[in-house]
């Protein structure tokens, strides 16, 4: 028995194809008053409103299925209602600023870069600083390796006035680049810096001590050498190349820049707790003691914590050498550790109590072999570099080549925002290197050149971001989740009618081997439908190639023969259907076309359209 919202779909589908699309409407807005969350019904109800000229009321109606779709995880299906409304609505922001955020959840970055610079122009248009650059941030903390777009964010903090954020972000980028080992564009960022903030002398030092304290030390180990062999005096670069060596683990390289660290600072009590850690972590303890009777004053004086610390690491080692215990209690007895000074002054005296030195020697003989025993894997002890080296050629400092992946990207592939494969952009970011320093140190007065050429660079690297989400290339290593991102969002495109959006979606997910001939077929299905029927017929009659697999021959033929129906070649749409009757029997609705050449299409969706962009 057919239900009363079964009865009241059908007469409205009648209805709207006679074209009496208000008592259509009518109809469609009680099933949806009976069942909210028949989203099918609701968007043919849409679509009609939008016939009848009624976009407001269509609007209400995409809003609800979008808020659905997005409330249940549903992202693409949402972004492509989310879109249908951009098309209706282009200049209400908040629907691309939505559609910027969905596309992002979902991954689709490119996308999600495209419409958020929509809503920047936007923006920067009515002058509305502040929400350009909230924008702009957004951007770059979805994209967090996009050079361009931390570029024009550090320009707009600037002259917005912004200078703390604008400086951070400058420093960023730096980063960025000296980890990508791009020397040039570090260079250009740095006399940009130079530029607008004078007074900050020591940016290229700063960006490498946040590289070192950021885990990137190996980025910045010889950016550090070259900067400690033109000036050996700046205690802060000694400091910084040892963290350095240490973050790395090159312990050899630790203790030799300390021994010449000490030559220019030789009162330095870090460089000396360093050494000492040098000679425990190589299980030194002789190399340890032999510094320590040099140090042990000043380090009780001002490191007594660290130096307990390695005294303790030190009576682990050699647990009954009592010179070893006598400085692990002195330097509890500076820090104050009660318990420690009871432990250690009983064994100290029980060791002093043993009769005769051949006891204690044998005693140790035993504690020292079994310690070794332990320890037959650990490394030989670190060997300083003998004292006549001089400091000048720094052999301690060698170059470190950690292999990293080096990027060939230009600027714009930087960005990962491109157009079409044939609108390729070449980015440069240019600094007229022309200008000589004192032309730079008067950019205040007469360097308007000089800024205009640059904001002018940063321009150019910005705008590569495509206003519409045809941005991304893929080659032959596509990521799988990504191709099927893109395949889902065609998909979900086409059934809401925006042919043009799905096409671009499917050439994206064609990048991948085993999406290429399905997304192939159904950019000729988008044509088609968009009423590009020789275009649709000549890319579908291309894909026929002798090889093909069954499947994949059944869906061109099913979908050539479409657009032949179409196009009103019937006799040539029969054969086709009756060839992917044999060969695949039950291929889809084949049989029943054969049986009813050229039937009328429907306004509604079939079922077989409609799968995939229902909540069930």
């Amino acid at each position: 028995m057919i239900s009363k919202k079964d009865k009241l779909i059908e007469e409205a589908q009648r209805l709207a194809l006679r074209g009496q699309l208000d008592k259509a409407i009518k109809l469609y807005l009680q099933v949806v008053s009976q069942d909210p969350s028949a989203l099918n019904q609701r968007q043919k109800l849409a679509e009609l409103l939008i016939k009848a000229g009624r976009v407001d009321d269509a609007r209400a109606e995409y809003e609800a299925i979008g808020k659905h779709y997005s409330s249940h995880g549903f992202y693409l299906k949402a972004i492509a209602v989310y879109k249908k409304l951009q098309m209706l609505f282009p200049a209400d922001i908040a629907i691309t600023l939505r559609l910027a955020e969905l596309n992002e959840k979902n991954g689709l970055l490119a996308n999600a870069l495209a419409e958020y610079k929509l809503v920047h122009d936007h923006y920067e248009k009515i002058s509305d600083t502040d929400n350009a650059l909230k924008i702009l941030d957004k951007m770059q903390r979805a994209d967090m390796q996009n050079v361009g777009i931390k570029l024009k964010l550090a320009e707009a903090y600037f002259h917005a006035g912004k200078i703390s954020e604008s400086y951070a972000v400058f420093g960023r980028l730096a980063a960025l680049l000296q980890e990508r080992r791009d020397v040039a564009a570090f260079q250009k960022i740095a006399t940009r810096i130079q530029q607008l903030f004078p007074e900050k002398t020591d940016f290229t030092f700063e960006v490498l001590s946040e590289q070192v304290s950021g885990g990137n030390a190996a980025s910045a180990v010889n950016n550090i050498r070259t900067l400690l062999k033109s000036n050996p005096r700046d205690r802060r670069l000694w400091i910084l190349i040892v963290e350095a060596y240490r973050k790395v683990e090159l312990p050899e390289l630790v203790l030799n820049s300390c021994r010449h660290f000490l030559r220019f600072f030789p009162d330095d009590v870090t460089a000396r707790m360093w050494m000492i850690e040098c000679m425990v972590a190589g299980k030194d303890i002789q190399g340890a003691l032999s510094l320590l009777d040099q140090y042990e004053q000043s380090l009780l004086d001002n490191s007594a914590a660290e130096l307990m610390g390695a005294y303790r690491a030190l009576e682990k080692l050699d647990p009954i050498n009592l010179r070893i215990l006598e400085g692990y209690r002195r330097a509890c007895e500076v820090v104050g550790n009660r318990e420690g000074i009871v432990e250690l002054t009983h064994k100290i005296q029980s060791l002093q109590s043993v009769k005769g030195q051949q006891t204690t020697e044998l005693l140790r003989h035993e504690e020292v072999q079994n310690i070794q025993q332990e320890s037959v894997d650990s490394p030989p002890p670190i060997q300083i570099l003998p004292e006549e080296e001089t400091v000048t050629q720094f052999d301690f400092l060698p170059e470190i080549d950690i292999q990293q992946p080096e990027s060939d990207l230009s600027f714009s592939e930087s960005l990962g925002i491109l157009n079409d494969p044939e609108d390729e952009i070449e980015i440069v970011i240019e600094i007229d290197e022309e200008a000589d320093s004192d032309a730079i140190a008067k950019e205040g007065e007469s360097g308007e050149a000089v800024e205009d050429a640059w904001l002018d660079s940063v321009g150019e690297v910005f705008d590569a971001i495509a206003t519409t989400p045809r941005s991304v290339r893929f080659g032959s290593d596509l990521d799988t989740s990504d191709a099927q991102s893109h395949y889902d969002l065609g998909v979900a495109f086409k059934e809401m009618g925006l042919y043009d959006e799905a096409i671009n979606e499917f050439r994206q997910a064609a990048g991948a081997a085993d999406r290429k001939i399905e997304c192939l077929v159904f950019q000729g299905a988008c044509l088609r439908d968009k009423g590009d029927l020789a275009t649709s017929e000549s890319l579908l009659r291309s894909l026929l190639k002798p090889g093909l697999a069954v499947d994949d021959s059944c869906l061109i033929k099913y979908e050539l023969a479409l657009t032949c129906e179409r196009a009103a070649k019937t006799e040539e749409a029969a054969l086709l259907l009756a060839e992917i009757e044999t060969a695949r029997p039950g291929f889809r609705d084949a049989r029943s076309r054969i049986s009813e050449p050229g039937a009328e299409v429907s306004l509604d969706f079939s079922d077989e359209e409609l799968q995939g962009f229902d909540l069930t």
